[in-house]
């Protein structure tokens, strides 16, 4: 049986990925998107740039022939380098190959180009299931680092160094850390005294092996039995942690045929497993339970109980639901959304794939991917993964069109399924029956059409919402490794007069970027008074960090800052939607909305606007720009369905 480095990461971060990856059909498994293969460049890139100062060799041997390559690092070692770079480490004896093996070469082979299979080997560790199973382990730390001690080789030993485009020592870092000085310790007598973390802000960082090698052998044990056994684990969709996991797709399909739990959003996989305890297993029997009960237990503090009931039961009635004022949604919201903080890219995915394998300084492979829904480079969040969406909204929203349309049906699902005060002490409560209704309503055409309200809504009924004459929709996008906020886009939309009208202030490069700020704040201050609707708070923080880093003049931002409006905050605040996620891409299109590109998202903005500093190709700005335009009207479109839906709740 063959355990790696890679695979006992990706056991950590999630036990079916490790199984897929040593079990799975391999042809199975999505292609990386280009935010992947940016991420993974640069990754490389950054190896190199730790590197540049260093003196060091790198064992060569033919791709995928691992025995050659423990044997060309073994003299390596033997020789006394001083630095050895993506060295082969192994701990026991080859020759005992099976199907398995194939199967991990495959994966490897299509994700790591340059990386090719991995080896095996025997053990001989202080663990139950190592002592009685063929098991092959292989190590490849970036970099083997010569010290002084006595091995077998002399008076001198090798420590291992992983260098992390992560800014913090996680601990799956860590324990592959653990994993790699075992298996060093195999191959030169003695077991060394600590590892290194190279990270991107902290430096070196020194891993306590006596803490983290006992936690490395109960993960390695558990993860060796899972594959003896072949014992596939339960599916469960993370999405801050799938999107870019190739196996993505066959794990949300399977999820998708039993409904799974996981699709909801507020359940986590703690409290999936309480859940479970309770019997409590799909959508029907979580609508059904009672929430006060389920409030007892730890994993559903506060009011998350209420919440994440109150969410089944919108899925399984195909409806949103009025969200209750004292309901724990403001405070909860990242827990209950899925959705997360926009920040850097670069440090949030590295927890989700294992990027930094990327091979030898002259790898070609090239770029990272979103996770999320959210659009922004920066964001976690956009759909990063959000790490992960424009047409007619006359036709295809048509709820917008009369408050009337909206109301009824949703107020009387608030009565039925009220709860009985008198329920508390049974798990279930008056039986929740599936409302037969269509599935999500059809993707919009092609070419956007303008969005406009047949009634606009009365200034005087803003009761809910700002409801304006005319309404600005901003988004922004950024590529977060060059800290660059390179498009503004506003969408216009004059509510008596029927017109709407998109700008896109785009900076061509980075020094165009204070320019486009001007611009952006000389039309907020053409419309004083018109509200500025944005999905998430990351046009906030880089409004303000825009205003400081240019000097803006207090009276210029600040009164204009006063008029943002987050629609994702007053969409997770008052209403339960049959959705996924809360964010933008979900809700839009069950509203019917879609985005001209299928598959951009933010990171592939990121990933486009790389490719236009190299190559100056225009139609790649122009794909950016329409992606930006669309997410302002899918901005657009939750915000006028939320203020109708609300109205709809009062009557």
């Amino acid at each position: 049986m063959l355990i790696t480095d890679k695979l006992l990461l990706s056991y950590q971060r999630c036990n079916l990925r490790a199984f897929l990856d040593t079990c799975g059909d391999w042809k199975q498994l999505d292609p990386p998107s280009d935010f992947l293969l940016k991420l993974m460049r640069d990754s490389g890139t950054y190896q190199q740039q730790v590197l540049e100062h260093e003196t060091y060799q790198q064992p060569f041997y033919p791709r995928g022939d691992w025995e050659a390559g423990a044997a060309a690092t073994l003299s390596l070692m033997q020789q006394g380098v001083d630095r050895i770079y993506r060295g082969v480490l192994v701990q026991g004896e080859f020759g005992k190959t099976n199907a398995t093996t194939d199967s991990m070469v495959g994966i490897d082979s299509q994700y790591f180009p340059e990386i090719g299979e991995v080896p095996e080997t025997s053990v001989h560790l202080s663990s139950s299931t190592l002592h009685s199973s063929n098991i092959t382990l292989v190590s490849r730390p970036h970099l083997l680092i010569k010290q002084p001690g006595q091995s077998k080789f002399g008076d001198w030993s090798y420590a291992t160094a992983d260098i992390w485009l992560s800014k913090r020592p996680k601990l799956d870092y860590q324990i592959i850390a653990a994993f790699h000085a075992q298996v060093l310790a195999s191959m030169q007598g003695t077991m060394p005294e600590t590892a290194w973390l190279m990270l991107r802000t902290k430096g070196s960082w020194q891993v306590n092996l006596d803490q983290r090698t006992p936690q490395m052998f109960e993960i390695l044990d558990d993860c060796i039995q899972m594959i003896e056994n072949l014992d596939k684990p339960e599916v469960f969709i993370s999405r801050q942690k799938c999107n870019l996991c190739g196996w993505y797709t066959t794990c949300h399909g399977e999820a998708e045929s039993i409904k799974h739990l996981s699709l909801l959003p507020g359940v986590t996989a703690g409290r999936y497993a309480r859940l479970k305890i309770l019997e409590i297993t799909d959508v029907e029997s979580l609508a059904n339970a009672n929430s006060q009960l389920l409030a007892s237990y730890p994993e559903f503090p506060d009011r998350v109980a209420f919440d994440v009931v109150r969410q089944a039961q919108s899925h399984l009635l195909n409806q949103p639901l009025l969200r209750k004022e004292e309901s724990s949604a403001a405070s909860n919201v990242r827990d209950l959304t899925d959705v997360t903080d926009r920040g850097s890219a670069a440090d949030f995915v590295p927890d989700l794939a294992d990027v930094t394998d990327v091979g030898s300084a002259a790898s070609n492979v090239r770029d990272l991917t979103d996770v999320t829904d959210r659009g922004s480079a920066t964001s976690n969040v956009r759909d990063l993964a959000d790490v992960t969406d424009v047409g007619s909204a006359t036709s295809n929203v048509r709820d917008l069109a009369d408050v009337t349309d909206v109301g009824s049906a949703a107020a009387e699902v608030n009565q039925f399924i009220r709860i009985p005060e008198n329920a508390r002490n049974r798990l279930v409560i008056a039986k929740i029956e599936p409302v037969k209704t269509a599935e999500n309503k059809s993707a919009a055409p092609s070419k956007p059409a303008p969005i406009l309200r047949s009634k606009p809504i009365p200034y005087s009924q803003s009761v809910f919402l700002p409801i304006a004459p005319i309404e600005l929709y901003f988004d922004i996008e950024a590529e977060p490794e060059l800290n660059l906020d390179y498009l503004h886009g506003v969408l216009v939309v004059d509510r008596y007069n029927k017109t709407e009208k998109f700008h896109g202030f785009l900076a061509e490069s980075a020094a165009e970027e204070g320019a486009i700020w001007e611009q952006f704040l000389e039309l907020m201050w053409a419309y004083p008074i018109a509200p500025i609707f944005h999905f998430c708070d990351y046009e906030v923080k880089t409004f303000k960090r825009l205003a400081k880093l240019y000097k803006t003049p207090a009276y210029l931002w600040k009164p204009v800052l006063k008029r943002f409006v987050d629609i994702h905050k007053q969409v997770t605040q008052k209403a339960i939607m049959p959705v996924e996620s809360y964010a933008l891409k979900p809700i839009a299109r069950w509203l019917g909305f879609d985005w001209r590109d299928a598959k951009a998202n933010g990171a592939q903005c990121v990933c486009w606007y790389d490719d236009w500093l190299k190559t100056g190709d225009r139609s790649i700005l122009e794909a950016i720009v329409r992606y930006n335009e669309d997410d302002c009207r899918a901005t657009y479109v939750v915000k006028d369905w939320l203020t109708n839906f609300l109205l709809s709740q009062k009557q």
